[in-house]
Parts: structure tokens; C-alpha cells; sequence
């Protein structure tokens, strides 16, 4: 890992730049592409930048990810192997490793979008906290909600994309169905392995297995 310290927002649109002040030839910055750093960052080697980036005082990208149009505020932390692109995210969030957030993702504060989560098209408020294996599409997710292992956010219906609500201090249990349009209320717990078709009511406990 390489770090810098900038005393100000400083924008770099040059590879050869780039890779003096990381003390490293094992970044890649594209044609066209900019990154503007501020205070302490920490790169790995391998990561590559498109578009315009911004990475806030404290980030750290680890090994071999891409980074495209991504917004990262102070804290952020993305570990090995992780592609970002059309994100904005807000401070000390967890990403990866081998995350894929995609699509205008807006990302609060203190939320961990883990190992090998996919998410698209979604707003995710602060605290939301998706550990891993888990795809995430056309949502809206409330403040400290948990969704476990191999929960999936069914958006296509066969013809188009469909949204879903999810409240705040939902718990989603690990392999449940959203099947979209759908609302989920604030204190949820629907429970492992459940498919949702429908409205669930705050404070509501679902148990609906598959068979």
C-alpha cells in the first residue's frame, strides 16, 4: 500500500503524476480521467481510474480495483478487487472485497456493502449493512437496516424494472425474495429464506418458506 498526504484538494489528470506522488508505477489513470485527492489516501497497487474521481481524506483502495466516476468521502475503505462506477458515497463506509456497485448508487455514512455484493440503481441511507453475496437493484433502503447472505432484490418483471422501499431498521434474514414493486416497513424482520410478494406493515414478522 502506498499513501500521500495532500494539504488541500488536489486534482490529478496525469498517469505519469499519479504514480510519483503514490511512489508507484502500478496505478492507471484512463484517457480523459481525473482524481481528485484530499488529506491522507492509501492506494494499492493495480487500481485503475476512469472518468472523474474523488477519494476524501483517510480513503483507502486496496489491490486491483477499478474506479469509475466514483465520490468517496472521508473514511471510506474499499478493499481488494472491488469495482466502483457512477457511485457517491458518504463517510467510513466498507466496500468489498470484490464488490460490484454500479448504476448512480448514492451510499450514507457507516454502511458496508461487503464481499461480493452487487447493487444498482439504489439509495442507501446510513448504517445499512449488507456483509456479503447478496444483489441489490432499483432500491430505496432505510437507516441501519441489515440484509443478510443471498438476499436478492427481484427488479425485473419480465418486461421492465421494478422498484422496492425498504424501511429502516429492517432485518432481512439470509436467501430471502424481494419480489419487486414492493414496500417493506420500518422494524421488519422477515425471516431466512421467505419470498415476499407483497406490502409488509412496520413492525411485521414474515415467515414464508419456500417450498
Amino acid at each position: 500500500m502506498f499513501s500521500t498526504v495532500f494539504e488541500q484538494p488536489t486534482r490529478i489528470d496525469d498517469e505519469t503524476l499519479l504514480r510519483e506522488l503514490f511512489g508507484t508505477d502500478r496505478l492507471s489513470l484512463e484517457a480523459c480521467a481525473s482524481v481528485v485527492f484530499a488529506g491522507s489516501v492509501t492506494l494499492g497497487s493495480e487500481i485503475v481510474f476512469s472518468g472523474d474521481c474523488r477519494l476524501g481524506s483517510g480513503a483507502s483502495v486496496g489491490n486491483g480495483c477499478i474506479l469509475t466516476n466514483a465520490d468517496l468521502g472521508p473514511e471510506n475503505k474499499v478493499r481488494p478487487y472491488s469495482i466502483l462506477s457512477n457511485l457517491k458515497a458518504g463517510s467510513r463506509n466498507l466496500f468489498g472485497p470484490f464488490c460490484f456497485i454500479r448504476d448512480e448508487c448514492i451510499v450514507g455514512d457507516d454502511c458496508i456493502l461487503g464481499s461480493h455484493v452487487e447493487t444498482t440503481r439504489s439509495v442507501f441511507a446510513s448504517g445499512v449493512k449488507i456483509s456479503h453475496h447478496a444483489f441489490v437493484g432499483d432500491a430505496n433502503v432505510g437507516e441501519r437496516t441489515i440484509i443478510g447472505a443471498g438476499v436478492v432484490f427481484c427488479n425485473f418483471d419480465g418486461l421492465s424494472r421494478q422498484t422496492t422501499k425498504v424501511g429502516s431498521d429492517v432485518m432481512l434474514g439470509s436467501g430471502v425474495l424481494l419480489v419487486a414493486p414492493i414496500c417493506i416497513g420500518d422494524n421488519a424482520l422477515i425471516a431466512a429464506g421467505s419470498t415476499v410478494t407483497k406490502d409488509v406493515k412496520s413492525g411485521s414478522k414474515i415467515i414464508q418458506r419456500r417450498h
